[in-house]
C-alpha cells in the first residue's frame, strides 16, 4: 500500500470503490456500461451491474449505431436485463423492450402513424404494453391544429392508449415544441372516453380549461397529482360537471398562457374543492378591468384555504388598467422560497409580476427594461415590451439572466425616431451579447434600430437562429438589399422566415439565407 501510495500516478480503476461512483454518476449510465464492462476487472464489473447504473437505459442512444448496438445487445443486455426498470425508446427501438421487469416506458419521438401500431394485441410488444408497464411518458410531435382534429386524436390516440395499458397508474404527455402538438379534448365527448380506475398520475396538455374540469368529474377516481396546462381559458357553459369535493388530489399544477378575466369563479373555485392540497404550482396571467388587483391579496387568498400546503410555487401576472394602478409594499406566503417581482408600464396598463424564484416556468411575458437581479434558469421563451427604448446593455442582461432561451419576441412603445446611446463601432467583443440557444426571434413593428442590434454579429451573437420574423422592408434596409457582411452570420442558418409582404428586389436575397428552400 505504502508503495502504490508513492508512485506519482495512480490508475483509475485504483481510486476507492467511493470516488469511483461519485466520478461514473456524472456520466450517462449508457456511456460507463459500453466503456467498462467486460474488461476483466472484477471492482468495476460489480460497480457498473449495479441498479444505479442499469436501472434506466436508454435505447434510443445506441440503436443507430450498429457496432455499439450489437455489444449491447449481445453481451451488455443479457448481463443487466433483470436490472432494467426504466426504457427510454422510440419508434425503432421499442421493439427492443422485452426485459423481465421492466415497468416505465419513455417514449420519444411519438408520432400517431407509427407509433400507435404498438399498442395493440397483435404488436410484439403489445402485451408487455398493457400489462407490464405502469408508468408511461410520452413526447409527442404529431401535429394537429383544429378543434375537430384534436377531439378525433384524443379518441383514437390518448384514450386508446389510457384503455389499452390495464396496469397504468402514471402517464406523462409532453410536447416536442410549445405550439401545434394536439392538446387533449374530451368536453365533447363521453364521459368514459378518456377514464381510468388505476391511473393516479396525470400530466397532459388541454384544449380548454372546460377539459381541465371534465377530467376532474370523477373520471380519474384514483388521482392524486394532476399537472396540466392550456392556452385557452374558455369554457362551455353548456357543459354538466361534478363539482363535488376533490380530497384525493395531493398535488396540483396548472399552468395557463391565456388572460383570465372571471378569475374568481374559474381558478380559485376549483382550488377551493382540493382540501388536502400539498404541493401547488401555479402559472396564472389575469386581466382586471375595473379596479386594481393586488396580486398579493390573491396569493393570500389561495393560501386561506390550504391548511396542509407545505410547497407553493407560482407566477401570477396582473394586467391592470394603467389608470387604477395603485404602488404597494408585497408580503405574501412563500413558505420559506424566496419571492420576487417585476412591475411593467405600457401606455394605457401596467402589468405587475409576483413569483417564486428559483423560476419554475418556461414562459415569461411581458417584462421590461426593469426586471431582478437573477438567474432565470428555466426560462426558454420570453416577451419583452416596454415604453422605455432598450439599450445594448438591456441585451446583455437578457443573455445573461436567461441562458437557456430559445423564443424572443420583441415590442416596443417608444418612437421610431429615439436614437441608441451607443453607436456598433462603439461595442467591444468582451460585451457582444451572446445567445448560444436562441432559435426563434421575432422583431415586428420595432423599426431597424433593434433589427440592428440583433442581424449584426458586432452587437450580437446568434449561432442557433434558424426562425426570424421580421417585416421585409426593414430587414432590406438593415442588411443593404442583402449584401451586408456584418448581418450575414445571423441569417446564415435561417429556415424559416416570416416577412409578411413579398419578398421582391434583391437577387442577393436567396444567397443571404441559404438554407429557407432546403
Amino acid at each position: 500500500m505504502e508503495e502504490k501510495m508513492n508512485h506519482p500516478y495512480i490508475n483509475f480503476i485504483d481510486l476507492p470503490v467511493e470516488i469511483l461512483y461519485i466520478i461514473l454518476n456524472k456520466l450517462d449510465n449508457v456511456d460507463v456500461l459500453y466503456s467498462l464492462f467486460g474488461i476483466n476487472n472484477k471492482r468495476l464489473d460489480f460497480i457498473i451491474q449495479d441498479h444505479i447504473f442499469s436501472n434506466t437505459l436508454n435505447l434510443t442512444k445506441i440503436v443507430n449505431n450498429a457496432p455499439i448496438f450489437d455489444r449491447f445487445r449481445n453481451f451488455i443486455i443479457p448481463e443487466i436485463r433483470s436490472n432494467v426498470k426504466c426504457l427510454i425508446v422510440d419508434s425503432s427501438s421499442i421493439e427492443q423492450i422485452h426485459y423481465p421487469n421492466v415497468n416505465h416506458l419513455k417514449f420519444t419521438n411519438f408520432q400517431r402513424d407509427n407509433s400507435l401500431q404498438h399498442f395493440q394485441d397483435e404488436s410484439p410488444v403489445g402485451c408487455i404494453l398493457k400489462n407490464q408497464i405502469t408508468k408511461l411518458e410520452l413526447t409527442n410531435i404529431d401535429r394537429e391544429s383544429t378543434k375537430t382534429s384534436w377531439e378525433r386524436y384524443t379518441q383514437t390516440v390518448y384514450a386508446h392508449i389510457l384503455n389499452y395499458s390495464k396496469k397504468l397508474e402514471h402517464l406523462g404527455v409532453f410536447r416536442k415544441t410549445v405550439y401545434g402538438n394536439p392538446p387533449l379534448s374530451v368536453h365533447n365527448l363521453s364521459a368514459n372516453t378518456f377514464s381510468s380506475c388505476t391511473l393516479t398520475y396525470l400530466s397532459i396538455y388541454v384544449s380548454t380549461f372546460t377539459d381541465c374540469l371534465c377530467l376532474l368529474d370523477g373520471r380519474l377516481k384514483q388521482l392524486n397529482t394532476f399537472i396540466v396546462q392550456t392556452y385557452s381559458m374558455d369554457t362551455d357553459t353548456s357543459a354538466v360537471h361534478n363539482w363535488d369535493d376533490l380530497p384525493k388530489i395531493k398535488c396540483f399544477s396548472f399552468i395557463s398562457h391565456d388572460i383570465i378575466e372571471e378569475f374568481d369563479d374559474k381558478v380559485i373555485s376549483l382550488l377551493r374543492r382540493m382540501l388536502n392540497l400539498t404541493k401547488l404550482t401555479l402559472y396564472l396571467r389575469i386581466k382586471s378591468q375595473n379596479q386594481f388587483l393586488n396580486p398579493t391579496c390573491i396569493i393570500t387568498e389561495y393560501s386561506m384555504y390550504m391548511k396542509h400546503l407545505h410547497s407553493f410555487d407560482y407566477y401570477i401576472s396582473i394586467e391592470n388598467c394603467r389608470d387604477n394602478y395603485i404602488h404597494t409594499e408585497q408580503k405574501c406566503l412563500n413558505l420559506s422560497r424566496e419571492v420576487s417581482n417585476i412591475v411593467n408600464f405600457a401606455p394605457k396598463k401596467v402589468t405587475y409580476h409576483l413569483f417564486t424564484v428559483p423560476v419554475q416556468f418556461k414562459t415569461l411575458q411581458y417584462i421590461g427594461n426593469t426586471f431582478p437581479n437573477i438567474i432565470f434558469q428555466n426560462v426558454i421563451e420570453l416577451y419583452v415590451d416596454d415604453i422605455i427604448p432598450f439599450e445594448h446593455e438591456f441585451f446583455l442582461r437578457i443573455a445573461k439572466s436567461f441562458p437557456l432561451l430559445q423564443r424572443l419576441m420583441l415590442a416596443n412603445y417608444t418612437s421610431p425616431l429615439h436614437a441608441s446611446k451607443q453607436s456598433p463601432q462603439e461595442i467591444d467583443s468582451n460585451t457582444i451579447a451572446r445567445f448560444p440557444n436562441l432559435s426563434s426571434l421575432c422583431i415586428i413593428n420595432v423599426g431597424t434600430r433593434y433589427i440592428e442590434q440583433f442581424l449584426n454579429e458586432n452587437r450580437t451573437n446568434l449561432p442557433c437562429l434558424t426562425i426570424l420574423r421580421v417585416l421585409y422592408e426593414d430587414l432590406r434596409a438593415v442588411t443593404e438589399d442583402f449584401t451586408r457582411d456584418a448581418t450575414r452570420y445571423n441569417c446564415a442558418n435561417i429556415r424559416e422566415l416570416k416577412t409578411y409582404s413579398n419578398i421582391v428586389g434583391s437577387k442577393d436575397f436567396h444567397m443571404y439565407f441559404p438554407l429557407l428552400n432546403s
